[in-house]
């Protein structure tokens, strides 16, 4: 089995044969197969073969953990990637059961029904309150504002390139309220994130296909505003649905973009410069850009049986399937089994679930892989006939709850966050 990057991609192989991943390891056999029955080290077995692949970031993080030992230089080293812990934070913690916020596992809340908005509040680190009602009480002054300026940002713009739109509305609200006098420029972390996340659901009608503000109701939700500004008529069924997915993907440690709006925040740049930093750090392919790459995947030819031929050819050229394989649940994300299941219950005869369902338990048995929350999150808006551009949407919209935590958390401690570099002469 070849370890060689696809020569079309450019990238490196996600999996590793037994040779590599012992070079690599500087380790006799028994130990790499030691490393696989501990669950350190995800092993793929390979369709008619006695072959195995074993994941290139496992193991990496496991010669990190083992380069920690030799000391602190080489502990930081590794801990950027899936390594030690380099910052130490009351707002998630990372289980087996997926996410747990300030002490409450997000499936669980999901599952629950406790809405976005109070989620939110509780990452930012207020009592968590499912009784109290819902709906978020923006001043009108500063609602206006905020509308005015999604306006002027996200009118007419491409909604398959709306990430640096929504950037540009984060600074452009910070600015519109300050030189108006708005009330939010005196205001906390949480009015400040309110105030945002409702001028980001209103604003996206601009992209959608009214081409307008979608104006709430008094007592509506972000998950209802949200499913609007797409185009879509809302139901019970779809507002839980989306509601758990905002919930899910609300905060998850330490992604490039928790990890740019903190080191924003410890420079001392207010809550919407950050949130623009952390939209900008998560644009790339392998972020919000991978939904896309998911979608394209799956809908290019949609049978089960198509899906596993592309796979088998991905791990052919030692390759991950399009959102599979996260490196912090060696046994499947749970967010993941959590929004395939609504998508299961939901989706109708415009998406095949029943044919991704039989993928999904075929990659699981026979590659030995999982899927994460990116791949049921397409699932999921398919599903609901929401278009596609707007899984990548849902994500940022969610994270900037969790964001805003981390500007919180961040803002009280003192110094700049910043790693150091080791620097090695090229030659």
């Amino acid at each position: 089995m070849s370890t060689c990057p696809d020569p079309t991609s450019g990238r490196q192989p996600d999996f590793l044969d037994a040779k590599a991943s012992l070079a690599l390891l500087g380790v006799r056999p028994q130990t790499l197969y030691a490393y696989v029955s501990r669950g350190a080290i995800r092993s793929v077995p390979q369709p008619g073969t006695k072959a195995h692949l074993y994941s290139r970031s496992d193991i990496e993080r496991v010669v990190a953990r083992a380069a920690a030992r030799a000391g602190h230089a080489a502990a930081a080293a590794g801990a950027m990637d899936h390594g030690p812990p380099i910052v130490s934070s009351g707002i998630t913690e990372i289980t087996e059961a997926g996410p747990a916020y300030r002490g409450y596992l997000a499936s669980d809340l999901a599952r629950q029904g406790v809405p976005f908005e109070r989620v939110c509040e509780l990452l930012w680190g207020a009592p968590l309150d499912v009784d109290r009602a819902s709906a978020w009480r923006i001043p009108p002054r500063d609602q206006a504002l905020a509308r005015e300026a999604g306006l002027r940002i996200l009118h007419g713009a491409d909604p398959h390139r709306v990430y640096g739109s929504l950037a540009m509305l984060a600074l452009q609200l910070e600015r519109t309220l300050r030189m108006s006098g708005g009330g939010a420029q005196d205001a906390g972390v949480a009015q400040e994130a309110r105030l945002l996340i409702c001028a980001v659901a209103q604003a996206l009608g601009c992209v959608g296909p009214a081409r307008a503000l979608t104006l709430p109701d008094r007592s509506e939700s972000i998950a209802s505003t949200l499913i609007r500004s797409f185009g879509c008529e809302t139901t019970p069924a779809r507002i839980r649905a989306v509601n758990a997915l905002l919930v899910l993907l609300a905060d998850h440690e330490l992604p490039p973009g928790t990890l740019a709006v903190r080191a924003a925040a410890s420079g001392g740049a207010n809550l919407f410069d950050c949130i623009a930093v952390g939209i900008c750090a998560s644009a790339g392919t392998e972020i919000a850009g991978h939904y896309a790459v998911v979608d394209r995947f799956l809908t290019a030819r949609p049978s089960a049986t198509a899906l596993r031929d592309k796979a088998l050819r991905l791990h052919q050229r030692a390759q991950r399937i399009p959102g599979f394989t996260h490196p912090l649940y060696m046994g499947g994300d749970p967010r993941a089994r959590h929004l395939l299941a609504i998508a299961a219950e939901l989706a109708d005869d415009s998406f095949n679930m029943r044919q991704v369902t039989d993928f999904v338990g075929w990659a699981q048995e026979n590659l030995a892989d999982h899927p994460r929350h990116e791949f049921a999150v397409v699932c999921l808006v398919r599903a609901l006939r929401l278009p596609v551009w707007s899984a990548a949407v849902f994500f940022l919209v969610a994270r900037m709850a969790g964001w805003a935590a981390h500007v919180e958390e961040q803002r009280s401690v003192t110094g700049l966050w910043r790693p150091r570099a080791r620097y090695v002469p090229r030659p």
